[in-house]
């Protein structure tokens, strides 16, 4: 069973709706599936330093755990830089990222060029097969 970090912004309810849309998708073909939305540790107080530390640390483990990195985009300027960020990790440490962009944004070339397969549907995510991990670059323009 693939081991899959999803990267994703989820700060308001489009965001959300996605992220639990895509989450559901991998979960249905039995992917194990981690999720920073998912764990916030709510444990220590929102934003404080020990908060900042204790997320950042366990995202950056499960990205190294993690055999595929699938990452939700959703507005042409990234207006996550988490998940920019989490993206070039995944690169740097040779994690195939397979990025979904239900949106149909014109994507940045620093991301076009790193990723390993680009989905544009929720139906695509469902046919994808993530044993075979088929290369499917995106070819349209960038900025």
């Amino acid at each position: 069973m693939k081991k899959v970090y999803l990267a994703s912004p989820f700060f308001d309810d489009a965001e959300l709706e996605r992220v639990d849309k895509v989450k559901e998708i991998l979960d249905s073909k039995g992917l194990e599936v981690f999720s920073p939305k998912e764990h916030q540790n709510e444990h220590l107080e929102f934003g404080s330093i020990e908060w900042r530390k204790a997320t950042f640390e366990n995202d950056v483990k499960h990205i190294d755990w993690c055999d595929v990195v699938v990452a939700i985009i959703c507005k042409g300027n990234y207006d996550d830089s988490g998940t920019a960020w989490e993206l070039g990790y995944a690169y740097a440490t040779n994690k195939p990222v397979v990025l979904v962009n239900i949106t149909g944004e014109t994507i940045n070339l620093m991301i076009a060029d790193s990723i390993h397969a680009l989905i544009t549907s929720y139906d695509e995510l469902k046919e994808y097969d993530f044993e075979k991990m088929e290369k499917k670059p995106y070819l349209n323009y960038v900025w």
